[in-house]
């Protein structure tokens, strides 16, 4: 081993440690008192971060009838919510074991469990906390596949998935080169695949969201529409500090002679699902992330 690679693995060992102090810290808090800290912590430091004033573009840009003051405080939510996301992450295992925390909505708990044993797909947007849907999901019987990017260090990664796969009994798939083909081979096998839908996607399509051109991920309808899957659309609000509510609903999916079509469609559907969401909620959404390309932003 050369010096690049002992620093390198020394790096790996630090981060890890840091971690597992982290998580120890925050578990002798507990769930509540974990997640408003890191909230109060993000509220506060987040906002000196670069990605803060993309995040004031983006807003303006989607929402130009707010004012300064109004973006602002919604930046602000959306830095607490995150950092509450982070704390609640770490602490997933203590979240899935306590279900009081997460209601879900009559009708979407009737939808997902009319789906039955079969195959489906289910994506999301970065809001509330996204990592609890597989959680209500598997309360009403149905467990997820968790589609993830997996972190570069090892350790950490090998940490943070066994963590994770508390809220996903039905497995996990890492994000790459073959993780396509990998959810559509454990959909057509009966297994019902999670993903986020709200990032933007290089491979999917150009339409307006907020009104002006993004990146419109497919994936989701596409694995639905050519296996002949039902397509849930779910969003996880944060109602009450770690409280939440999971609401949804199963998205129709045309079917004519032109899958393209079909796809397009049904994109930009759930496209216009997620931003009437991020409407009501504004300051529960990762404003942050490179939506809009096109436009430099």
């Amino acid at each position: 081993m050369d010096y690049r690679q002992a620093r390198t693995q020394a790096g790996f060992w630090l981060e890890y440690a840091a971690l597992r102090v982290v998580v120890a810290l925050l578990s002798l808090l507990g769930v509540d008192r974990a997640s408003a800290f890191m909230g109060r912590i993000w509220r506060w430091v987040a906002r000196f971060n670069p990605r803060h004033a993309r995040a004031d573009q983006h807003l303006a840009l989607a929402m130009p009838e707010l004012t300064s003051a109004q973006r602002n405080g919604i930046l602000l939510d959306m830095w607490e919510n995150l950092g509450r996301t982070f704390a609640e992450g770490l602490l997933l295992p203590d979240i899935v074991g306590h279900p009081e925390r997460i209601a879900m909505s009559e009708q979407l708990a009737e939808d997902i469990k009319a789906i039955g044993v079969g195959g489906a797909v289910f994506c999301s947007l970065h809001q509330g906390n996204w990592e609890l849907l597989a959680v209500g999901s598997a309360h009403v019987g149905k467990s997820l596949v968790g589609v993830y990017r997996p972190l570069k260090n090892p350790l950490s990664e090998a940490y943070f998935r066994s963590r994770r796969e508390t809220a996903y009994p039905a497995g996990l798939v890492a994000a790459g080169t073959s993780s396509v083909l990998r959810m559509r081979s454990l959909a057509r096998g009966g297994a019902a695949i999670a993903m986020m839908a709200d990032l933007p996607d290089g491979n999917g399509i150009v339409s307006p969201f907020f009104g002006h051109p993004a990146l419109l991920s497919k994936l989701p309808v596409t694995l639905a529409r050519r296996l002949g899957l039902p397509l849930v659309v779910a969003h996880c609000l944060r109602v009450d500090g770690a409280r939440f509510r999971i609401d949804g609903k199963r998205l129709e999916l045309p079917n004519t002679d032109d899958p393209e079509a079909d796809v397009e469609q049904a994109t930009l559907a759930l496209h216009a699902t997620f931003e009437t969401w991020i409407r009501d909620e504004p300051g529960q959404w990762m404003w942050a992330t490179r939506k809009w390309p096109k436009l430099g932003l």
